[in-house]
């Protein structure tokens, strides 16, 4: 903690004497208090350690759970702080809210409208972070979340390891695809990890911004394109995960494969409508061709030409196949309107441009000609490249560049930061 209250009851902040050594020898003699449950705290400032309060070994605060914080987590909220208070803007640190027991690491107020800023700098469960997301909405505040340290594990020439953590911190702009934002208190730079698409469960292509704390201004702008998948790119990956999965898989433990050699197919030997990048499909933590193969197997080869299917019959199947553990659905707590529904509906967009179905209406798809199956890897490799070129053939790579707000960017009013 970077606040107390002294015996007087006056609050008491250690973000401004974070490096003076004299302030804090002093402080040493005096006592504190923990602000929410009034517990006598430790100042800790060693040589080591950043200067911070500590409760005792024994306490009872429902905070002292949290504790204790990370050098990267003291350090980040002590710059965020400074950052945010330069800026113009009303900042508190350590705000408590009673209401619904939660602590914000900094609490911003402009006009009529509050924020929780969250510096996360270990993994949280998504069920921790969907419950206090929706702690503080429930209340009118906006949470906004940014992750200590680099907003991936590995990277590699514009290819980004995530972990399950990563993954939950993800949010998706109105006008643009997800993204990740963090601060790194080494560099002093806030990240920005956008134009995310996901390869496999971990790995994904994406553009990697950043800007110095010291130059940064309000609202935080990066350059934003609306770039198009790399269909080629994505491909390469898309036969490299299946040659894995064949590889290393079993029959008794991995059910996509005993789906495919059960019903008679051959994984190499599939559909080229098995396996297609589309919006949102990261909301699977299943590869495309997994969920794909199954709406295929399932739904699709069994209509005749001429006759329909509802995307409500499709979603009802998988949502059995979930629970069957055929597939997995991926959550975003940070992101509650975007689900496995717009992958399904961009599916189905997509076989409409490749002239596979014909749009009937919101819901309705009728059947315009026969899915065949390659009778060799040759032919499913021609397939595949025709499709996939269709698809590059479509995109746009002469996107338009912007900037691009991603903190306080909707807030009307907000006149001083324009």
């Amino acid at each position: 903690m970077l606040t107390a209250l002294n015996k007087e009851g006056k609050q008491i902040t250690l973000v401004k004497s974070f490096h003076n050594k004299e302030i804090i020898e002093r402080m040493r003699s005096e006592k504190y208090f923990c602000p929410i449950c009034k517990e006598s705290l430790i100042l800790k400032a060693g040589h080591i350690r950043i200067p911070h309060f500590s409760h005792t070994r024994d306490s009872l605060c429902a905070t002292f759970l949290a504790e204790p914080e990370s050098p990267q987590h003291l350090k980040g909220k002590k710059n965020l702080f400074d950052f945010f208070m330069n800026e113009g803007l009303n900042v508190s640190l350590e705000h408590y809210l009673p209401e619904i027991k939660q602590r914000a690491d900094l609490f911003v107020q402009f006009q009529s409208h509050s924020f929780a800023i969250e510096y996360q700098c270990s993994p949280l469960s998504r069920s921790i972070l969907e419950k206090r997301t929706k702690g503080y909405k429930s209340i009118g505040i906006e949470p906004l979340w940014i992750i200590g340290g680099k907003p991936y594990q590995k990277s590699r020439k514009d290819i980004y390891l995530l972990s399950d953590f990563n993954w939950a911190m993800l949010r998706r702009k109105r006008k643009g695809g997800r993204h990740l934002l963090s601060y790194d208190t080494e560099s002093k730079k806030f990240y920005l990890l956008s134009n995310i698409t996901s390869f496999s469960q971990n790995k994904v292509s994406a553009t990697l911004f950043s800007r110095q704390i010291s130059t940064a201004t309000l609202p935080l702008r990066f350059p934003q394109t609306s770039k198009s998948i790399n269909h080629t790119l994505w491909l390469q990956n898309k036969r490299k995960w299946l040659h894995h999965k064949v590889q290393n898989g079993n029959l008794v433990n991995d059910l996509f494969l005993k789906n495919i050699y059960t019903s008679g197919h051959n994984p190499f030997l599939l559909p080229p409508i098995c396996g297609l990048p589309v919006q949102y499909m990261e909301n699977f933590y299943s590869h495309p061709i997994e969920w794909q193969f199954l709406i295929y197997l399932e739904c699709l080869r069994k209509i005749q030409v001429g006759k329909r299917i509802s995307l409500k019959y499709i979603y009802q199947k998988i949502q059995a196949w979930e629970k069957a553990g055929l597939i997995v659905i991926r959550n975003f707590p940070l992101d509650q309107i975007n689900n496995w529904r717009n992958a399904v509906e961009n599916y189905f967009s997509l076989l409409t441009e490749l002239e596979y179905f014909s749009n009937l209406g919101e819901d309705l798809f009728e059947k315009e000609k026969q899915i065949k199956i390659p009778h060799s890897i040759e032919e499913a490799t021609l397939w595949e490249d025709k499709v996939f070129q269709k698809l590059n053939n479509r995109s746009s790579n002469d996107s338009e560049i912007d900037e691009s707000c991603f903190l306080f960017e909707y807030i009307a009013g907000f006149s001083k930061f324009k």
